[in-house]
């Protein structure tokens, strides 16, 4: 009888030991819920794996985003570039202060010096990537579903 005891715990030792590197080896293979789902065009997985094909399929709306992408970046730089000439001497100020620790209190302080400075620059982006999406919708609406 205690050999049969024995018997019966290797067994189910030995079941749960085939069921638990089972589950470990469909994991690995990522058998799992979902996994059809994440899989991309032709089979790659990632959120880019399409976009080639899209691109190839829907070329006027591909250049539509180029141009947007563009603008908004001509945006950012033409921005940078006001704060910088506008703004140089707080700009110097905040970049000493802030060089050896950007949590400091006088980090802080140079940087709330140098908003008001900068605003105006900031509010011109606004307006330009506000532009940058106008024309973005009116460019996608054009394509249509080309």
């Amino acid at each position: 009888m205690i050999a049969k005891r024995e018997w019966r715990s290797t067994v189910v030792a030995a079941l749960a030991m085939l069921f638990v590197s089972l589950a470990v080896s469909v994991r690995a293979h990522d058998f799992s819920r979902g996994a059809l789902r994440r899989t991309g065009v032709a089979g790659r997985r990632g959120p880019h794996s399409g976009g080639l094909l899209l691109r190839l399929i829907f070329p006027c709306r591909g250049d539509c985003f180029d141009a947007a992408r563009t603008c908004d970046q001509m945006a950012e730089s033409a921005a940078v570039t006001c704060a910088e000439q506008t703004c140089d001497a707080s700009l110097q100020t905040a970049r000493t202060a802030c060089q050896s620790d950007p949590a400091s209190q006088d980090c802080q302080t140079a940087r709330t010096a140098l908003l008001p400075c900068v605003q105006p620059c900031l509010d011109t982006e606004q307006s330009a990537v506000a532009s940058c999406r106008t024309t973005l919708e009116a460019c996608l609406t054009a394509c249509g579903s080309s």
